[in-house]
């Protein structure tokens, strides 16, 4: 089961935004003292609430304080089976989790908005820059790739130019990776990458997210 959970990224009273704060460990919440931009800090906040909350209906202590990180910095539970990932942009935070075994999740969200395409032409192959024609195309193959290589972990490491996103499924090394497009606003493009393929999301909409901070 693969569910996504996405919420606004809203500036909260001070009281509530301390509060919220409070139920993240120290760890956290010392590097979310750090942001400098509201938008930035309440983004790292929203984005931990709602994998708490996803946590919560999995049925699991939705503690984070055992969260750990690979060597290359991608986050994951110890003995929890389940996958997830976080991504924001613009007004919306989402996080993806998935009870599937054994199961690298990625997830990518854009806000649809003009760029320059030459500015990017480094990141797509030959075949991907024909394709690119429009502000949606762009970021369709851009988030495809990004999905792909915050599943696989090792971000940065992997060139984007060499991840393939002209389908629905590449392969890196010796995984192949799955993609999923889901709509939660015109606005925006999101992709989800996957070791396993997954048929269908159940998208659940949060954005009354603080309200719920209430019964942690």
């Amino acid at each position: 089961m693969t569910t996504i959970y996405y919420t606004l990224c809203q500036q909260m009273p001070t009281d509530e935004f301390e509060f919220s704060v409070s139920l993240l460990p120290a760890d956290m919440q010392k590097r979310l003292r750090r942001f400098r931009r509201w938008q930035d800090a309440h983004a790292y906040l929203y984005g931990r609430l709602l994998l708490k909350e996803g946590m919560l209906r999995l049925g699991y202590d939705d503690s984070l304080e055992s969260m750990k990180r690979t060597k290359y910095g991608k986050p994951y539970f110890e003995g929890f089976p389940f996958g997830f990932n976080i991504s924001h942009s613009g007004k919306y935070v989402v996080c993806v989790i998935s009870t599937d075994e054994n199961e690298n999740l990625g997830v990518d969200i854009e806000q649809i908005k003009p760029i320059v395409f030459d500015d990017f032409k480094c990141v797509f192959s030959y075949e991907e820059r024909k394709k690119i024609d429009s502000y949606e195309k762009f970021y369709t193959f851009w988030t495809r790739k990004e999905a792909i290589v915050k599943a696989d972990g090792r971000g940065m490491q992997i060139p984007l130019n060499n991840v393939d996103v002209t389908s629905m499924s590449t392969q890196i090394d010796t995984n192949k990776y799955y993609l999923i497009k889901v709509d939660i606003d015109k606005e925006y493009m999101l992709h989800i990458a996957s070791l396993h393929k997954i048929d269908e999301v159940a998208a659940v909409d949060l954005l009354s997210i603080t309200q719920a901070v209430t019964y942690y």
